[in-house]
Formats: structure tokens, C-alpha cells, sequence
């Protein structure tokens, strides 16, 4: 008897294929790309300035300085249909992001205890609370995020038919938005176009003009818009789908090819890892 119910066993999952007619499912991103650093200068205002302040401030400048930072890791949804010939097709939305600084030094026009006109450099480290989606890091104000959206649409080829595991390699299209990001030419682009807040800095009795600054360039990086690009990538990865139980795990690792991402920022390999319900 236990022979028989062993061999049972045995054509059961020897016969189970490691596919399901569709599944959804949730995973953990890592993306291994990085974001080069961004430094620059932009000239401090003197027009319409007395000599005299003018020799103060000599030959000072508004300083960005934006750090580098890698490994993006985030979450993604997934949906594949299995029951095609051939092929199996799959489509993926991803959310990445990761943490980088960027800081300001200012410098102002103060005076002095005893009213004599000095110029004092104040640092401003940008920091805020992130917009959805990307407000994933739980807590108050953070680092400026950088962070990538994209849709995949693959079609994959099984090439093996083992007992519980699917593998595969396959292609497809790929949609892209990523996060504008504070650097350099971003705070010239939007200190150019508020001049206000660059004249303050010359204005003794504006206290705030630093803040105002910072205040500004955090409302224009969360409203400025995303750019976005269509792209390829190449993935290859598996499936694990245990007989009877409507479940599945699944491990992807893709490569992207073009998409318009962000120049400073270079694409890596992405993986994908999790796992949901397969019927």
C-alpha cells in the first residue's frame, strides 16, 4: 500500500507542470544603477548695488553641490498569463527609488553688531516630504528621492519542461517616468526664474531669505515634471508553482535598453523577487 501511494506521489509531481493558466503577484525591487554627482556655481547678484557692497561680496557665489547614490530598491506588481502556446507573457509595474543630498551654500548680506555690512555663507540641505507614490520611506522630512516608474510588457519562452519550475528568457517593451532630480541645473534654472529670491540675499533686514530658497527649490522639484521615455529590456528568471496549491514564487533579473531616464543616472541590472496567487 505504501508503495503504491509512494508512486502516486511520485507521477503527481513528476506530471505537475510549473505553470498556472494565470497569477498576480507582489515583489521586492533592487535596481543597481547610480546617480553620478552634480557641482556648480551660480554668480551672486550685484546689480543695483552701492560700490561699496559690491567690494563686499566680491567675487562670491551660490555653491549646489548634489551627491552620488546607488541601489534603488522599491516594490512591484505583476500579472502573467501561462496557457499559450509557445510563450508565456507577462506584465510588470515597478516603483524604485533611492536617497541622495543635495545642499545649497548661500551666502547673505548681514551686518554686524556694530552695523558694518559682512557677507555670511549659510548651508541649506534640502530635505522634504515626498508626494505619492514615492513616499515609501516612512517617517518626517527626508533626502531628495530619486526614484523610477515603469511598465514592462514581456513575452517570454520556457525552455524546459521540469516537474515545478518554469524557466525562462524572453523581451520586451518598456515605458519609463523618473523623478526630476535637485541638481545643479535645476537650481540655477529656477533661481533664474525667481530673481526675487536672489535679490533678498542683498537685503540686510530679510532674515529668511535663505529659508525662502530652500522653500522654493522643494515646491518646484515636487511639482516639476517627471521625465519619461519608451524603452527595451531582456529578462530571464523562473517560476515555482507547487501542485494543487495556488501559489507561486517567482525571481526575475532584467536588463533595460534606452528608456530617456535621467542622463546623470546609469542603468543596472533590476531584480525582481516575490510571489502571489497562481490559479
Amino acid at each position: 500500500m505504501r508503495k503504491i501511494l509512494f508512486a502516486a506521489t511520485f507521477a503527481l509531481f513528476a506530471s505537475t507542470q510549473a505553470f498556472a493558466i494565470f497569477g498576480v503577484g507582489v515583489h521586492y525591487i533592487m535596481n543597481t544603477g547610480s546617480l553620478d554627482a552634480d557641482k556648480g556655481e551660480i554668480p551672486f547678484p550685484t546689480s543695483g548695488i552701492p560700490d561699496e557692497i559690491q567690494d563686499i561680496i566680491g567675487d562670491k557665489k551660490i555653491t549646489v553641490n548634489q551627491k552620488s547614490a546607488s541601489g534603488l530598491q522599491g516594490l512591484g506588481f505583476k500579472a502573467w498569463i501561462d496557457f499559450l502556446p509557445y510563450v508565456d507573457i507577462e506584465g510588470t509595474l515597478n516603483i524604485a527609488a533611492t536617497k541622495y543630498k543635495t545642499s545649497l551654500t548661500v551666502p547673505k548680506l548681514k551686518t554686524d553688531e556694530n552695523g558694518i555690512p559682512e557677507i555670511v555663507d549659510t548651508t541649506i540641505n534640502l530635505s522634504y516630504s515626498p508626494d505619492p507614490p514615492y513616499n515609501i520611506i516612512p517617517g518626517g522630512s527626508v533626502d531628495p528621492l530619486f526614484g523610477i516608474v515603469n511598465g514592462d510588457l514581456s513575452v517570454m519562452y520556457p525552455f524546459t519542461d521540469i516537474p515545478l519550475i518554469r524557466p525562462y528568457i524572453g523581451v520586451g517593451f518598456s515605458y519609463f517616468a523618473s523623478i526630476p532630480i535637485a541638481n545643479y541645473s535645476f537650481a540655477k534654472k529656477m533661481l533664474t526664474k525667481n530673481t526675487e529670491l536672489l535679490d533678498a540675499l542683498t537685503d540686510p533686514e530679510n532674515v529668511e531669505a535663505a529659508a525662502e530658497i530652500k522653500k522654493a527649490l522643494v515646491n518646484t522639484l515636487q511639482k516639476e515634471s517627471y521625465t519619461t521615455g519608451m524603452g527595451g529590456h531582456i529578462i530571464a528568471g523562473f517560476r515555482i508553482k507547487p501542485p494543487i496549491i495556488p501559489l507561486a514564487i517567482y525571481a526575475n533579473g532584467k536588463y533595460y535598453i534606452g528608456g530617456n531616464t535621467n542622463s546623470q543616472f546609469s542603468q543596472g541590472f533590476v531584480l525582481e523577487a516575490g510571489g502571489g496567487f497562481a490559479l
